[in-house]
């Protein structure tokens, strides 16, 4: 009976720990609930909105996971693209592509919401650095809203920086939540724990 009553709490334990990760469908990355993002002394606890899966002429490209600040109230898409909270956008390759390749289809992704010249100098800057780094299957890249500051963008093991524009970093996130996006399927799923 004792083993038996152990066993029943260990599997309950397997299964708690299961459901602290959320899978994305048609790929093997999973997201954590509830995830930490360290700004400088203070830690801000942030919650997934959502996964998805970036694909183009059925590849797989990268997996993604939406987080906002905990008790942010988003409750929709345009909430989350317009909160001035702390969120991040955090991408999984799914396949190697080189640094040029990646910083293109950020500019045409931005320029699905707002024509040249609106933020031509921020996409310059996201353009040059990301030029300069080529990506490989597995490489984490994090997109950080910080309030009243504007976007960090980080890839372990590559250089990071900060892009000071709110307006800007909103518009990152039109790119998979606004009305001209990389695609609906993206946009329910980033918003599908909401």
């Amino acid at each position: 009976m004792r083993y038996a009553s152990f066993l029943l709490l260990a599997l309950a334990l397997v299964a708690g720990l299961r459901a602290q990760n959320v899978g994305v469908s048609g790929s093997s990355v999973t997201y954590p609930t509830v995830s930490d993002i360290k700004v400088g002394d203070k830690t801000v606890k942030t919650v997934l909105t959502g996964t998805a899966l970036r694909t183009k002429l059925i590849v797989n490209v990268y997996a993604i996971g939406s987080y906002v600040e905990e008790g942010a109230g988003v409750r929709s898409a345009l909430d989350l693209v317009t909160c001035d909270k702390y969120k991040r956008l955090h991408l999984v390759m799914e396949r190697s592509i080189s640094g040029s390749d990646f910083a293109e289809a950020f500019r045409s992704a931005v320029r699905l919401n707002y024509n040249a010249p609106m933020f031509q100098e921020e996409i310059d800057t996201l353009v040059a650095y990301m030029k300069t780094t080529s990506l490989r299957k597995g490489d984490h890249i994090f997109l950080t809203h910080v309030p009243g500051v504007g976007i960090h963008i980080h890839s372990p093991g590559k250089a990071d920086f900060l892009i000071k524009n709110t307006k800007f970093s909103q518009a990152i996130w039109e790119i998979y939540l606004g009305k001209n996006n990389l695609g609906e399927a993206i946009k329910k799923g980033l918003v599908s724990r909401l």
